[in-house]
């Protein structure tokens, strides 16, 4: 068996701090939209629900993994 291999990128306090910011904008911006499409029946919007709460999920696990 073999480990997994993550990459470490060396970023500056102040490209962090950015990188943060951004991904909160990104989330508050999914979660809006997804508020949006919440009690529609179509079967698209359902769709675009659920792909609202993955973009979502992934934003929030890339966000946990960042330093504060």
């Amino acid at each position: 068996m073999s480990q997994a291999h993550q990459a470490h990128v060396n970023l500056s306090e102040n490209e962090i701090r950015k990188l943060r910011h951004q991904l909160e904008i990104e989330i508050n911006w999914l979660q809006r939209q997804m508020e949006e499409t919440r009690g529609a029946d179509s079967e698209l919007d359902v769709t675009l629900h659920q792909t609202y709460r993955e973009m979502i999920f992934s934003r929030r696990a890339l966000l946990g993994r960042i330093p504060r």
